[in-house]
């Protein structure tokens, strides 16, 4: 079973709606905070905020636990405190405005759920939301619900135990957690013991797991602590708390924050949004969790956790998405050629073209349909593959990275050629895509080559090569080998250096000078001017 997990939306509803046409699952879930405010002008939702925090120190006064909307209704027409009961009446005429806005918003939301019939989407909400089911989202409210599919009992409570600025409180879901004679009391316990769900979904996250505030210390919530540590449940997914982010893996359990899907503005920064999580499921455990990206209509994965050992194990695939997270990445100095290499080509990239991305798409059923054989391939791209130019008509060249565990043996029982390399053969054949094989690499060969810090393997040789100039399909499988390299800066710099000398003969080629020509006209055949500053890298590049 699939399951995509986006939390901390944020009024990111068109953003939404891109998750939803490009991505198949067999569960969605749309946690909160669904909406980031309740006002749509910020100057009305600063004056709410005013008067809210006035209500309150008077509330505090009386000692009363009533909500603001009540106790301001009390206060409208008191002649003994005339400036308080106007700025209770305006407040009561905010909150109207505030509930308008909020039902406009999840109207918006669920136009937009509604464009996929046929997908299974639930909504959970935020200490920023409204109870659902006083929404037009009620038919998708997972708070206090639960549903079973494939032999997963899933249960969702939604909100925070946490007061909300310029969110109206008696709008606010209610969370059900409170101490009473020094025993806690908890809606979320009681529902929890009565549905028995092995896979939680949550906005505030349990205490001790993901819930870390700095200066502050742990703030998830007690009571489901309790029960995910008296029952069999397997997963926990949860938000709320932005910069804790990741997976935490105990007693066999699997915790899961993947941050926020919609920009928030924090008190240094702004946080840039569209995280979201992707669960594959396999009998009663998680088979791989991918914490991914949407960007600019695109969607990257970032992450990639695997149980391992009885731990969680991480591998990073996208450097730079994982650092606007926040997690922490190597430095990596490239030589200068490599460096300007890399810069022009991510401005080609940004036009690639159609007949590209047809081959992308061929290359990954080739690899997806070889791993169904139980073999692993992946690919590099050249020339203008890589660029992201090719046409038809265009040479086609790739990099087949295998494992040398899988070979075709011949009548010696020595290892001819692998069987996967065989296999991309024929299937490039079948499709009659018009590709050539320029190189194959063994990924195991390099691994070792790595860890014993092997200066002359070739293999290892070719593969930096091909890291630094190619674009690669099947990221996943060569990340494995890479990551590797990465760890080992002084090595991989080393290495590097050793092909400065390949790179400039590279470089200075006829056919690499006519390459960056073709790829230039083709832009401007599409009517696309290639800015001054992209050609004067070109030509510095080409200088050497």
């Amino acid at each position: 079973m699939r399951i995509v997990f986006a939390s901390d939306v944020h009024h990111a509803f068109r953003q939404v709606g891109e998750l939803l046409n490009k991505t198949e699952a067999d569960l969605y879930v749309i946690a909160g905070d669904l909406v980031s405010r309740a006002f749509f002008r910020y100057q009305t939702a600063w004056r709410f905020m005013e008067l809210q925090q006035i209500l309150t120190g008077k509330r505090s006064d009386e000692k009363t636990e009533e909500t603001l909307e009540q106790l301001a209704k009390s206060l409208v027409g008191d002649a003994q405190e005339m400036s308080l009961s106007i700025q209770a009446k305006e407040y009561i005429q905010l909150c109207r405005k505030a509930e308008a806005y909020l039902q406009k918003s999840y109207e918006r939301l669920e136009e937009i759920l509604a464009c996929h019939p046929h997908k299974n989407i639930y909504a959970l909400p935020g200490n920023y939301d409204m109870d659902l089911r006083q929404t037009v989202l009620r038919d998708r409210n997972i708070h206090l619900q639960s549903i079973e599919m494939e032999g997963w009992r899933i249960a969702g409570y939604g909100g925070a135990r946490v007061m909300t600025p310029g969110m109206p409180d008696h709008l606010q879901v209610p969370y059900g957690e409170h101490r009473d004679q020094g025993r806690i009391k908890s809606e979320a316990l009681d529902f929890f013991r009565t549905v028995r769900p092995n896979l939680i979904v949550l906005h505030q996250p349990p205490y001790g797991y993901l819930d870390y505030l700095p200066g502050y210390g742990h703030a998830g919530s007690p009571s489901v602590r309790d029960y995910i540590d008296e029952a069999e449940v397997k997963i926990v997914l949860s938000g709320h708390h932005h910069d804790q982010w990741g997976v935490a893996f105990a007693n066999n359990i699997s915790f899961f924050n993947p941050s926020n899907f919609g920009r928030t503005i924090e008190v240094s920064r702004s946080r840039p949004g569209g995280f979201f999580l992707e669960l594959s499921l396999e009998n009663d455990s998680v088979n791989m969790a991918t914490l991914r990206k949407l960007d600019r209509g695109h969607i990257y994965d970032v992450v990639d956790y695997q149980p391992s050992d009885g731990d969680m194990e991480m591998l990073i695939l996208d450097e730079k998405r994982y650092a606007q997270l926040g997690g922490k990445v190597p430095k990596v100095h490239h030589i200068r050629s490599i460096r300007q290499l890399q810069n022009i080509k991510s401005f080609f990239l940004g036009y690639e073209t159609p007949e590209t991305l047809d081959l992308i798409k061929e290359l990954r059923g080739i690899y997806r349909g070889i791993e169904k054989e139980g073999m692993e391939v992946a690919f590099d791209l050249l020339g203008s593959l890589s660029f992201g130019m090719a046409q038809e008509g265009s040479d086609m060249d790739v990099v087949v990275y295998v494992r040398s565990r899988d070979c075709v043996l011949d009548d010696e029982d020595t290892c001819g050629i692998p069987r996967p390399l065989a296999s991309v053969i024929k299937a490039l054949e079948d499709r009659n895509l018009s590709v050539e094989v320029c190189d194959s690499i063994d990924l195991d060969r390099v691994r070792q080559a790595i860890q014993d810090k092997n200066l002359t393997d070739g293999h290892l040789h070719r593969f930096i090569f091909y890291r630094l100039v190619c674009r690669p399909v099947n990221l996943r499988l060569i990340k494995s080998v890479e990551n590797l390299l990465l760890k080992e800066e002084y090595f991989r710099r080393e290495m590097e250096k050793g092909l400065q000398e390949y790179l400039d003969i590279l470089v200075s080629s006829v056919r690499h000078i006519s390459s960056f020509e073709k790829y230039r006209a083709r832009l401007r055949e599409r009517g696309i001017k290639i800015t001054p500053d992209v050609e004067e890298a070109i030509r510095n590049y080409l200088r050497g």
